[in-house]
């Protein structure tokens, strides 16, 4: 009698709410703008625009915008709006802005704010390629993508209320339909919306009057760096189509154009227009305080450098710790953390703590690992086992040391079995950690790129040999310009030059 009695009431709550459900499936529907076609959605434009502001908001506050070149900023605007006046919601205002970091990547979020990063302008080589990029992303918030995967989050929730009401509570109430958390996440669009974005953003840089062949170059580029410097663009590959997919979807559109419009693919690259807002444009890891410069990190508040391993990549701008270090290859990181100290403490009473923080992770204490050296600083160490949901088994290194006002500490970890090696390494990065003088730190710059223009005769092995003392790396040179080795830049163009060849 009791369990009938709970089907039926259980029954009685969800029937009206699966009316509910069907009725938006039935009545959320909108005409897509840039498909032409009828679509669930139930975030209208204007709320679509406000989640846009609320995201925009915290992009701002969370990674700052590239503004030491205002001419680049402006061309960057500029662009893009063009784009965005061509595309299937030409009344939407669009917000191009620059984000101060070195990785391969660009963004859009919901309602027309759309944001590419400082290292991928660095890699572009004309207005059109640029255009590419914007227009990809324009055709992501022209397609209303965001907005759709927002429509369809906000039923599921609404389902979830259902099962909530149903059973008395008994499954988690996951709180607003709409936060700003999940409006960026939504920005991990399925590999049908990126050939869609594809598709409209070649469409919508033709019709802006840019040459669309230069899809084809960024392409190119792209499937490069997948094959020669995989982590500049691994963020670039988790959702996207195969390059070699999307090259194919974006040849046929060319042929496409050719029978329609066949001066678009006639307009001249606009390259110099370009390349010569790139001069002085900072490459690699800055925020004005800290840099990396080779392989050595830099630290102008602290008046400290640390020598990375080979094969080791840094990121400056982290919310938790001072730096971060790695090598993607091999799965090791470290997290390097400078904090300040309430009262005056010892190394030995400063690790006694760091100690109990690392086992307040589940970390467990590796009694049978020698741990009796000291490093340099006075620096004491701890070895930990865990477990880490990705990596399975791993081993920890716990590294700190305390000088004047504040603890230094390092957490380094990897898998089980590549333990010896990367602890040889850890250790390492604190042997060469220096404290520098304030007249040393005074002169730290970021490095930047150069530009110059080919007078005739010269060739990639003659530029490389004058701005690097060797032509070893020609080829590296051409590639970062846009072009094979073996096509030497004709005279009068303009091409960058990067600090280094070592990327």
């Amino acid at each position: 009698m009791f369990l009938n009695r709970l089907s039926r009431n259980s029954t009685s709550n969800v029937f009206p709410l699966g009316l509910l459900v069907c009725f938006l499936i039935l009545c959320g529907c909108a005409m897509n703008p840039a498909k032409k076609q009828r679509e669930f959605m139930i975030v209208s434009e204007e709320k679509e625009f406000k989640i846009g502001q609320k995201v925009d908001k915290q992009v701002r506050e969370e990674m700052d915008v590239y503004l030491e070149l205002p001419e680049l900023r402006s061309l960057v605007k500029k662009v893009g709006e063009n784009i965005g006046g061509n595309s299937d919601r030409p009344n939407l205002i669009y917000r191009i802005e620059i984000i101060d970091s070195p990785d391969f990547n660009a963004f859009a979020v919901p309602g027309g704010f759309v944001y590419v990063y400082r290292g991928l302008l660095e890699r572009m080589n004309s207005v059109d390629d640029l255009a590419s990029v914007l227009g990809h992303e324009i055709g992501h918030v022209a397609a209303r993508h965001s907005a759709a995967q927002i429509s369809k989050n906000q039923l599921m929730n609404i389902g979830l209320i259902g099962l909530s009401v149903a059973t008395k509570g008994a499954v988690q109430n996951y709180g607003q339909f709409i936060n700003i958390g999940a409006a960026l996440a939504f920005n991990k669009f399925s590999r049908d919306d990126e050939r869609e974005a594809d598709y409209f953003g070649m469409k919508y840089m033709t019709l802006a009057g840019y040459n669309p062949k230069a899809s084809i170059d960024v392409m190119k580029q792209i499937k490069r760096l997948e094959t020669k410097e995989p982590t500049t663009v691994e963020g670039w590959f988790m959702t996207h189509p195969p390059t070699a997919e999307r090259l194919m979807n974006l040849n046929h559109e060319i042929e496409e154009i050719r029978l329609e419009q066949v001066e678009a693919l006639d307009r001249p690259l606009q390259r110099n227009q370009y390349v010569k807002l790139l001069d002085g444009l900072v490459v690699g890891e800055w925020n004005g305080n800290e840099l990396i410069r080779g392989d050595r990190y830099y630290n102008k508040e602290f008046l400290l450098s640390l020598k990375m391993p080979a094969g080791w990549r840094a990121r400056i701008n982290s919310k938790d710790y001072t730096a971060v270090f790695a090598n993607p290859k091999k799965e090791f990181i470290a997290y390097f953390d400078i904090e300040p100290l309430r009262t005056r403490t010892t190394t030995t009473d400063y690790f006694k703590d760091f100690d109990k923080q690392l086992k307040g992770f589940g970390l467990r204490k590796v009694k049978d690992v020698s741990t009796d050296r000291v490093l340099a600083h006075g620096a004491l160490m701890s070895v930990y086992s865990g477990y880490d949901r990705s990596g399975g088994s791993i081993m920890v290194e716990g590294i700190a040391f305390v000088k004047d006002a504040d603890g230094y500490s390092l957490i380094g970890s990897c898998k089980k079995g590549d333990f010896e090696e990367f602890r040889l390494q850890l250790e390492s990065m604190v042997e060469s950690l220096q404290f520098i003088p304030q007249r040393e730190a005074d002169q730290f710059e970021p490095p930047r790129l150069r530009i110059h223009t080919v007078k005739k005769g010269e060739t990639w092995e003659s530029i490389t040999q004058k701005y690097f003392n060797s032509p070893e790396g020609k080829e590296k040179l051409a590639e970062y310009n846009g072009f094979e080795d073996f096509q030497e830049p004709p005279s009068g163009i303009l091409i960058k030059i990067p600090p280094s060849l070592r990327f």
